[in-house]
């Protein structure tokens, strides 16, 4: 008996054709006339094709290639590139969201699709949980500036290189669909993609289409103890202020699409236009219950107020009498949108080759909230509950309810209630807000390079020019609708008899409100008149950019490498549009203001990068680059933006400076023989005029409105620190078991294992200048961890793929807080400087090839339940822990 056993894939992933005699079931022998191993290893294939793309670039670059049938191995952007060296993640709602590039702060990573950068829809923090993979055959993380690379990209910049048709031989059918379920609150997760791309017309048209959907349904445990209140007595013992449980009902959903057309009149000349369009929501329900500690006594009843709540109590566990119990409905409604939309040619000249585009993007990020309501306990402490806390766990902060009893002069405390529904809280408002930021830009680019000959070497000259014209602008609608105690509706009149979705260990019972009844309740007041219209001018902003650029360039081939050199000039226009509220002053009344301002600055940036050859195998790479970070557009604003829901206040600074940096990266790169990749490298960046957020309290009246107390938001704005640097080392190696095997004569199997080890160390200091009697002091760049890792162990043979990934970097700083002096110490005013504890997270992917259609898969996310943890000033002073749950997704990959 003869036949052929096929493991469908790329050939040359195994390139094994072998005779063979196989056992058949039943004890049978049959003679193999021909056994062609082909299956597929899509982890070998995408690294292959990087490792290509790398080693032939003039730069230092890390790059992730889709496998042999366009596939990349993670959901989306910010997932797939977080697995690279010198990359972590910050997440959100446990989903990987903002890349931070070798300790760098997010905004100096920028992004781009297919070499055109464009600005995402929150502005300058590039966000790529909103870009699916689907879209990308190629990610390319470019580490180190060249001329042609916007001077903005501090950190490095992040190029999505798209699907083209002309990648395939002939007519294509991909995509994939996985369902699977969210362990907290037992959600669902649904994953789909289709790619479909042809090429028509003699060869001469290619034609590729995209499209991708993904949602989750999802909860998550909250809970938030701060801000921490002012000590005076004894300065070192910091007692919060106040403690929340937040309750999260949300679903996120991802919805893609993306064309382009490529059209080659010869082999010299072709064109191509493009649209890629991503829409990202979040449809967030969010019921908040918040323990004022601050607004209670004493069993002795000495004062409603702080001191009597410090004098009585240790700040990590104690009693407060008749604390005052606030509640929040907040539904956001979040929407964000992109599209990009690009006409181009390449096209080779006798003498030189050009290449330009023309872009249009424009982005919405869009904050609606259709409901935001507020509920406050009545002023009678027998109405209010009795509250013992117990932060002592520091992960597992809680309380427990009482009732309270006794007289204002000795107060006591009743039995533990459970239900707090039992104590009174009416509402005190009930709000919504449609609006958010939209940005437009167009963009104009070419290209030129020619080659020809410097001192007798060969030498590839570069020249291009870019405009762009940005604007971005805020504009918002709210209303309100203010209750009294004759009329304000309680809790109950919201709420919906449905189980709690969470794991904590709350110590008391909650109903959830109803999305539908309170919506619509909220629209009914609208519609009727019945809720005010506000005056929101003064969250109106714009502000504009302007870039001119041009750039020259030289790479230069010797026997041992080559050199790259080179300047990029940039000229910049900002103007900014505000209406600014102006409190009155003595006989001129209160008055809001349109302010307009306006600055210019020229910027040049050399750079000069070595790629020197040391052996067949192995590259050493230095580079020299210079380049700037400007703040963002909402930092560049005139005015202040007032979030009543999240009970922030965020100031512009439009005359903050670029913070610029000079960078020296030193690495060595082996490209190792049949397989495998080691590298190593030095990272320094001198940085002068650094952008710190700075947040606390904002602690003044002049912004409060009857019954709301804006004194106690958090008020962030964005500063020039003083000067710093940041220093690191970067290591990665990637390799199989395959020569391991081969070489001691082990089992065939055992040559599927392999693994991907990268750590990032990183050091950075940042000078901030002396605020009044404070003196200056030093703090780390902000999104800086000592040390990130990643670790991959793979399996890969015979057609299945297994992959567990671990990823973990330490502390690293959010925000700049107040501080101040007391008894000749410095002590924080409230939270202080607020970190992100140490994050970590466990991944599996399992994939196995059925035929060379289809793909059975398996993924499981966050598999040991990692939370996130912020603290300020120090770790024993938690502010904030979350946890989101495992997630395990199941389903197919097809490809025709």
């Amino acid at each position: 008996m003869k036949f052929r056993v096929l493991l469908m894939g790329a050939v040359s992933a195994f390139g094994l054709t072998s005779m063979a005699n196989a056992q058949i079931g039943g004890g049978g022998t049959a003679e193999v006339s021909e056994l062609l191993v082909t299956a597929r290893r899509p982890l070998a294939e995408s690294e292959a094709t990087a490792l290509q793309v790398q080693r032939a670039s003039d730069s230092l670059v890390s790059v992730i290639s889709a496998d042999a049938v366009g596939d990349l191995p993670d959901q989306n952007i910010a997932f797939a590139v977080g697995r690279l060296p010198g990359v972590a993640v910050q997440r959100d709602q446990g989903q990987a969201r903002y890349v931070n590039l070798r300790g760098a702060p997010v905004y100096w990573t920028t992004l781009s699709f297919d070499g055109l950068s464009v600005v995402s829809p929150q502005g300058r923090d590039s966000r790529f949980d909103n870009i699916p993979s689907a879209i990308a055959s190629q990610i390319t993380v470019q580490k180190a500036v060249v001329p042609s690379m916007p001077g903005d990209t501090v950190a490095g910049n992040i190029d999505i290189r798209t699907r083209r048709a002309f990648d395939y031989q002939g007519q294509k059918l991909t995509g994939k669909l996985g369902v699977g379920k969210v362990e907290l609150g037992g959600g669902t997760e649904l994953d789909t993609s289709l790619v479909y791309s042809n090429i028509l017309m003699d060869g001469k048209l290619g034609i590729v289409a995209q499209g991708s959907f993904y949602s989750r349904d999802m909860v998550t445990n909250n809970w938030e103890t701060d801000p921490y209140i002012t000590n005076t007595t004894d300065p070192t013992k910091h007692f919060a202020r106040e403690h929340e449980n937040k309750h999260y009902r949300l679903n996120r959903s991802n919805i893609s699409g993306s064309t382009r057309i490529d059209y080659k009149f010869d082999d010299d000349n072709m064109i191509f236009a493009s649209t890629i369009n991503t829409f990202y929501h979040d449809d967030e329900l969010r019921d908040n219950f918040i323990f004022r500690l601050d607004q209670g006594t004493d069993a002795a009843g000495n004062g409603y107020n702080t001191a009597a709540y410090i004098n009585a109590n240790d700040p990590t566990f104690g009693t407060v009498y008749g604390a005052r119990t606030n509640a929040r409905v907040d539904y956001r409604d979040t929407e964000e949108f992109m599209t990009t939309n690009t006409v181009g040619g390449e096209h080779s000249l006798p003498a030189w080759n050009v290449s330009w585009r023309l872009n249009y993007t424009f982005t919405d990020d869009g904050r609606n909230t259709p409901v935001t309501a507020a509920f406050q306990s009545p002023s009678s402490f027998l109405l209010r509950p009795t509250v013992e806390y117990d932060f002592r766990n520091g992960d597992a902060n809680t309380v427990k309810l009482f009732s309270t009893g006794g007289t204002t002069a000795a107060r006591t405390k009743g039995a533990q209630i459970t239900n707090i529904e039992a104590f009174q809280f009416p509402a005190t408002s009930i709000g919504n807000l449609k609006g958010g930021d939209i940005t437009s830009a167009w963009t104009g680019k070419f290209d030129l390079d020619h080659e020809t000959q410097f001192f007798g070497l060969p030498t590839k000259l570069e020249f291009g020019g870019l405009y762009t014209d940005r604007t971005k602008k805020s504009r918002e609608t709210s209303y309100t609708r203010a209750f009294t105690a004759s009329n304000a509706p309680p809790w109950a009149f919201f709420a919906i008899d449905d189980a709690y979705m969470g794991t904590q260990d709350l110590n008391y019972s909650f109903r959830y409100t109803n999305a539908g009844a309170t919506t619509a309740y909220m629209d009914n007041l609208v519609a009727t008149g019945v809720a005010v219209r506000n005056d929101t001018r003064g969250n109106f902003w714009k502000v504009s950019e302007k870039i001119i650029a041009a750039y020259g360039m030289g790479t230069t081939t010797f026997d041992w490498g080559s050199l790259v050199y080179g300047a990029r000039v940039e000229m910049i226009e900002n103007t900014g549009q505000a209406y600014v509220n102006f409190p009155a002053v003595g006989a001129t009344p209160a008055e809001i203001r349109l302010v307009n301002t306006s600055s210019d600055e020229t910027l040049v940036y050399p750079s000069v990068h070595l790629n020197w050859n040391v052996h067949e195998n192995v590259k050493l790479r230095v580079g020299l680059t210079t380049s700037a970070s400007r703040a963002d557009f909402d930092d560049l604003r005139p005015n202040f933006t007032i979030n009543d829901t999240a009970q922030t206040i965020s100031g512009g600074n439009p005359d903050a400076k670029p913070e610029k940096q000079i960078g020296l990266d030193t690495y060595v790169e082996w490209y190792m023989t049949p397989e495998g990749f080691f590298s190593a490298g030095l990272f320094y960046k001198d940085i002068s005029d650094v952008l710190v957020q700075t947040s606390n309290v904002y602690g003044r009246d002049n912004l409060n409105l009857p019954n709301l107390d804006r004194s106690i938001y958090t008020y962030s704005r964005i500063d020039n620190g003083g000067d710093g640097h940041l220093q690191g080392l970067e290591v990665f190696f990637s390799g199989t078991a395959r020569k391991l095997v081969s070489d001691l004569n082990l089992p065939e199997w055992m040559e599927g294992f392999g693994t991907r080890l990268s750590g990032t160390w990183t050091s950075s200091e940042v000078s901030l200048p002396a605020t009044g009697i404070l003196p200056a002091r030093k703090i780390s760049v902000l999104g800086t961890s000592d040390a990130v890792y990643n670790v991959q162990a793979i399996y890969e043979k015979y057609g299945l793929t297994v992959r567990l990934a671990y990823q973990y970097r330490t502390p690293w700083g959010e925000s700049v807080g107040n501080y101040q002096t007391i008894n000749g110490g410095v002590y924080p005013a409230d939270n202080g400087d607020v970190f992100w504890d140490a994050d970590e997270e466990l991944d599996l992917s399992v994939r196995y090839q059925v035929n060379q259609n289809f793909e059975v898969y398996l993924d499981g996310v966050n598999l040991t339940d990692q939370g996130a943890r912020r603290y300020g000033d120090q770790k024993r002073y938690p502010i904030e822990y979350e946890t989101f749950g495992r997630r395990y997704v199941a389903g197919v990959r097809f490809n025709f």
